[in-house]
């Protein structure tokens, strides 16, 4: 292993930590932290300051995975081995994840100064899960999810390239 090929394992490292603790750190937030303070006498407060606290980790994220991405990409399109099948696969990828990154900086921020709309509960189950799937904060996760396994599909592809 030479020095380039343990600055790529930094980078892809790198790369899937911010992935990492954004994707999970949001599962952590929907799942975990807000449904457990919700009750609490100060929730609106408690979940004010995580929510900043946690913007804060995914600015951070979010700028890892632009720089770490470029790097990654300009790497394995100009390995011989990425055929147009990955160049899609990535640009879904890219796509998917510039719709996130639209979606914090510009559309959640704008979102942040207007209280969260209480659930109706005369809405069936079914249309209540799509409309709580249109909220730029459940919607970052699901893109989240969906990112990931772009990531998964883009390794085995670039993989079986290199065996044939």
């Amino acid at each position: 292993m030479d020095l380039s090929d343990l600055f790529l394992l930094l980078i892809r490292w790198l790369h899937n930590l911010a992935a990492v603790a954004w994707v999970g750190g949001s599962l952590f937030f929907l799942l975990v932290l807000r449904p457990a303070i919700r009750g609490a006498p100060d929730a609106a407060i408690l979940n004010r300051i995580a929510g900043q606290e946690f913007r804060n980790l995914v600015d951070t994220a979010i700028w890892v995975l632009l720089v770490t991405g470029v790097i990654l990409a300009v790497n394995r399109l100009t390995s011989g081995y990425a055929d147009t099948t990955y160049g899609v696969v990535l640009g879904l990828k890219i796509v998917l994840a510039v719709w996130m990154f639209y979606l914090v900086w510009f559309r959640q921020r704008r979102a942040s100064s207007t209280p969260a709309p209480q659930p109706d509960a005369r809405v069936p189950g079914v249309l209540r899960l799509f409309k709580a799937a249109r909220s730029a904060t459940n919607l970052i996760l699901i893109l989240g999810v969906l990112v990931l396994l772009l990531s998964d599909i883009l390794r085995d592809l670039f993989e079986r390239a290199i065996a044939a």
